[in-house]
């Protein structure tokens, strides 16, 4: 599936409803799945669900309580994967790793160690099969993240939560003369009150690219119907084709026709080991 550059899209939590649809305008829906290791988002299900339905792009994302700990964020890693498959993002979408300050997380660990276990929690979610985005404010990314560390191994995979201001109001619509302002930003988040509709508005600054697929069904084989083959010969007797090997213990008449009464035309002796 793809969404087209300056494209409309949501991220959802349990704070949402599950009709996604209720964000009319919205192209892609990006949906908590979990955070640490403890919650999982019990709308993602029905949230998933509601954005396929209606023909939305359906990415997910984790929020970390791994801090500057890569043995932690590959087990969040795996974590993240394993409800993202049970909420119906398939492998193929975007799974992002949501990393602020607060409710777990610390960002302030080490400049290095942060991006270093912020890889491993992406490279977790890569394997699996997912594309790995990585969330977080500018300002975490630019001053306490060695981002370059990430960019140079995943590109451009940043979602940069930047808000603006003027006159002390926050717009809630994108200003291009204001953001972006950093390199290699996939998904610009430009709002946390879309339309008035108490959602986070974002806007795809790139084509955005999924290549998960729905499982196709195996069909039923078709079951090969044999069809019996047979001739008459010259004396009124009919044969039938059969293939397959015959094993004697004995004594083998070779008659001339089909039947058992047949004249014999040659005894032949098999001994078998």
């Amino acid at each position: 599936m793809e969404v087209a550059k300056r494209n409309y899209g949501v991220d959802v939590s349990s704070y949402q409803d599950t009709n996604v649809a209720n964000y009319s305008g919205a192209k892609f829906a990006i949906v908590k799945v979990s955070e640490g290791l403890d919650y999982r988002n019990p709308k993602a299900p029905a949230q998933v669900n509601s954005a396929n339905a209606n023909g939305m792009m359906v990415s997910g994302y984790h929020y970390a309580h791994f801090s500057a700990n890569r043995s932690q964020a590959v087990l969040e890693g795996n974590y993240a994967v394993s409800f993202a498959k049970q909420a119906g993002i398939v492998p193929g979408s975007y799974l992002a790793c949501d990393y602020e300050e607060g409710s777990g997380n610390s960002t302030t660990q080490d400049y290095s160690a942060s991006a270093d276990a912020i890889l491993a929690f992406m490279d977790t979610v890569a394997s699996a099969g997912y594309k790995p985005l990585l969330y977080s404010g500018k300002e975490i990314l630019t001053k306490r993240v060695d981002v370059k560390k990430v960019t140079d191994k995943y590109g451009t995979c940043l979602w940069i939560a930047s808000y603006e201001y003027k006159s002390g109001i926050r717009l809630d619509s994108p200003d291009f003369g204001y953001f972006p302002s950093m390199d290699n930003v996939a998904i610009w988040q430009f709002t946390d009150n879309w339309r008035g509709l108490n959602v986070d508005g974002n806007i795809s600054l790139i084509d955005l690219k999924t290549d998960g697929k729905p499982v196709a069904q195996p069909s039923k084989p078709a079951v090969k119907q044999s069809t019996p083959q047979s001739w008459i010969d010259d004396i009124g007797d009919t044969w039938y084709k059969e293939e397959g090997k015959f094993y004697p213990n004995g004594t083998i008449n070779i008659r001339y026709g089909a039947r058992t009464t047949s004249d014999i035309i040659r005894v032949r002796l098999d001994k078998f080991l």
